[in-house]
Formats: structure tokens, C-alpha cells, sequence
């Protein structure tokens, strides 16, 4: 085993195990994070001769790495447009979505919920509407269904409205009821009278 004294011997000529992954000790270490602090802890061990700590710490260091791009491959998909997560609970939809954010910020991360109520009406007018337009009903013909008003006044330009209209409409395609096209159109796959059929 060979003792360390002096901190600046260049490691990749001095390598006192071979399973230690060199790379690691160049890296600068701080305290001020979590993982800056295992480095720190695992330059240390190396220093001390106690290589299989040092082994541990990398093994856990690696790991943190490991989450962080998972995490991060979490947090980039929610800069598609429209891209939601449905779960059902007892009473309610709700719907988990990327809200507004500044150009070089993360998605802010917001939850709607909507009642089995608001969710059936929508498939009442859904299924109202199927025949007259040869089961491709245009969102402003819907929207103004299921709102009782003009789509520009009460809907488009009602922002809560229109996401709520949206909302509703990717739930029912979550669900495989409808086919909702971005281009303005929906489509009826598997014609239900309320959405707990589904839920069952």
C-alpha cells in the first residue's frame, strides 16, 4: 500500500487502487453541496489509505449522478406544450401540468383538480355533438357547448376557461375516450355516458 504524503503527486502515476475512478479526484470538491461534500469525503479516504470507504463513497457518489440525469430528464419533459399527468381519485380528475415560466427557468409545476361532474358533462357534449359533425367535432363548436357562450368571448379569451377546456378534453384522451387533435378536433373512440365506466 503506499502512503500519500504530499497532496499534489500527480494520482494518475501514483494510483494506490486500482479500483478507484481517477477521473473523480480532479474533480473540484465544496462542501456546499451534497455531492461536493462526498468528494471531500472520498479524497479524504484515499488520503487515509481507507480505499474501500473511498470505493463506498464513489460507488454512492456515482448513484447521486445517476438520479440527477433521471431527474432532470423528469423536468425537461414538461417543456413539451401540453404535456399533463391524470390520475383519478375518488371525486375527482386531477391534472398535473407545466405552468408559465421565464425562458431559462424550470417548469413550474402546477395541479388542477375537476370534479366526475364537470368531466361527464363534457361527455354529454361530446356524445351530443358525434352525429352532427361526422365524429369530428371542432373545439369551438364544443367549447361553446359545454361553456353555453360564444367561443372568443367566453371561452378563447377566458383564460381559466380555456384551460379548463383543454384540461378536460386530454383527460378523456388520458382515458382513451376521445382523440383530441391540437389541430381543433375531437374524435370519439370508445363512446362512454360518464367517465367511471373507465375508472372500474
Amino acid at each position: 500500500m503506499v502512503e500519500i504524503k504530499n497532496k499534489n503527486i500527480d494520482i494518475e502515476k501514483i494510483q494506490p487502487n486500482p479500483n478507484l475512478d481517477v477521473s473523480l479526484f480532479k474533480k473540484r470538491s465544496s462542501s456546499k453541496t451534497f455531492k461536493g461534500y462526498m468528494l471531500q469525503q472520498m479524497k479524504r479516504a484515499r488520503d487515509n489509505n481507507n480505499f474501500e470507504l473511498a470505493q463506498v463513497i464513489e460507488h454512492f457518489y456515482k448513484k447521486a449522478i445517476e438520479y440527477e440525469k433521471k431527474d432532470k430528464i423528469v423536468i425537461e419533459s414538461w417543456r413539451g406544450k401540453g404535456g399533463i399527468k391524470v390520475w383519478a381519485t375518488p371525486d375527482t380528475i386531477s391534472v398535473e401540468f407545466a405552468g408559465k415560466r421565464d425562458k431559462d427557468e424550470k417548469p413550474n409545476i402546477q395541479r388542477n383538480e375537476y370534479t366526475k361532474e364537470e368531466v361527464n358533462k363534457m361527455i354529454v357534449c361530446i356524445n351530443k355533438l358525434k352525429d352532427q359533425y361526422n365524429n369530428r367535432i371542432p373545439s369551438r363548436n364544443l367549447g361553446e357547448e359545454y361553456f353555453g357562450g360564444n367561443w372568443d368571448l367566453k371561452v378563447f379569451s377566458k383564460r381559466s376557461d380555456h384551460m379548463m377546456f383543454t384540461h378536460l378534453l386530454n383527460i378523456l384522451d388520458y382515458y382513451k375516450i376521445i382523440k383530441y387533435s391540437r389541430a381543433g378536433f375531437t374524435t370519439v373512440i370508445n363512446e362512454v355516458k360518464e367517465i367511471q365506466e373507465v375508472l372500474k
